[in-house]
């Protein structure tokens, strides 16, 4: 099972580019930039609570379990 993000949809629905979600977060662009890609390997708390309060969702809105290969 491999942890995805959702933020590249809420982004899509918000007409948000990464850098926009990264200077109104205060995220770096290469942690916005892995979430969006799903090449993130740990999750940090901050980061969680960040961008789930920036786009108004739980966390389980955010991120999931996909089954399958772990480094799909």
């Amino acid at each position: 099972m491999a942890m995805k993000c959702r933020i590249k949809d809420l982004m899509a629905a918000q007409r948000l580019t990464q850098q926009q979600v990264a200077g109104r977060t205060g995220l770096s662009p290469t942690i916005v930039g892995r979430l969006y890609h799903n090449k993130f390997s740990r999750l940090d708390s901050g980061t969680a609570e960040t961008v789930c309060r920036f786009f108004k969702v739980d966390l389980g809105e955010m991120f999931y379990l996909q089954e399958g290969d772990r480094h799909e």
